[in-house]
């Protein structure tokens, strides 16, 4: 029976089972940290906002690609993490920097639901076991 339970575990954390969310996750952070720009651009917001908010999507999409070539074996698997906790510092700044701003609720929200998956991505890169 412990075999069963050990066969069902390994399954379940299989690579192959979860590895369809990583680009659903890239989708998700991109998205809302692109809608979060042009709400900064066409918003009346700081410069350094606009400017925090740009860094951000940057930030991010120079992980993607550092990730996809890490995929590729041209770069460390584990270099990606570097912009990716760049990102998440620039997002935790504005967040901080925007928290008690009534009319910044849509830009709040849509950086925690980038910060909340690129958490959900880390989670899965320890939680999965690599076949």
């Amino acid at each position: 029976m412990r075999t069963d339970l050990a066969q069902i575990m390994a399954a379940f954390l299989s690579g192959k089972t979860w590895w369809p969310l990583f680009p659903l996750l890239l989708l998700l952070v991109v998205t809302a940290l692109s809608v979060a720009v042009v709400l900064a651009v066409k918003g009346k917001v700081a410069r350094a906002d606009v400017g925090i908010q740009s860094s951000a999507l940057v930030c991010y999409l120079l992980t993607a690609v550092v990730a996809m070539a890490s995929e590729g074996g041209a770069l460390s698997p584990h270099l990606h993490r570097v912009p990716s906790l760049l990102t998440q510092a620039i997002l935790l700044a504005q967040l901080v920097r925007i928290w008690r701003q009534d009319h910044m609720r849509a830009l709040r929200a849509l950086n925690l639901i980038a910060w909340g998956g690129i958490l959900a991505d880390t989670v899965l890169h320890y939680l999965i076991k690599v076949d």
